[in-house]
């Protein structure tokens, strides 16, 4: 049985943003609107809210593909930790490849490869080329 079925209201999703130097920001910042429209819905309804946004990254600051810098990021959850259900979004990064050279993609990769990922639990998902990342 399902919370739902049961009369309870489903846990909060924890949404973690992946982000990386040059993310674009329409892969991540359209879906996190479209995320916090659904809670304001929500809100208007009588209803908790679904969605929680972090916005999480290898360094504290970083600048997106369109050169706006965003600061206060946190940094890479501990992957024990993660309160459930959380999902893990990859976005995209500009050019017609994807360098994971660089000391904040390897962060990112090995971050990735600590992840159990679980239906309903911890799950992942990409936006354009973060599924290369994936």
């Amino acid at each position: 049985m399902t919370p739902a079925t049961l009369g309870q209201r489903p846990d909060p999703i924890h949404i973690y943003f992946a982000l990386l130097p040059h993310s674009l920001l329409l892969d991540w910042a359209g879906p996190a609107e479209a995320l916090r429209i659904a809670n304001q819905t929500l809100r208007a309804l009588g209803q908790p809210e679904r969605f929680v946004l972090h916005f999480v990254s290898p360094t504290p600051q970083s600048v997106t593909s369109v050169g706006v810098m965003l600061t206060g990021l946190a940094p890479l959850p501990d992957a024990a930790t993660l309160p459930r259900p959380s999902w893990v979004v990859l976005v995209g990064l500009p050019g017609q490849r994807i360098d994971v050279s660089n000391l904040d993609a390897l962060a990112l990769l090995h971050w990735l490869r600590g992840l159990r990922l679980a239906t309903g639990r911890l799950e992942l998902v990409t936006v354009c080329a973060g599924a290369v990342l994936a």
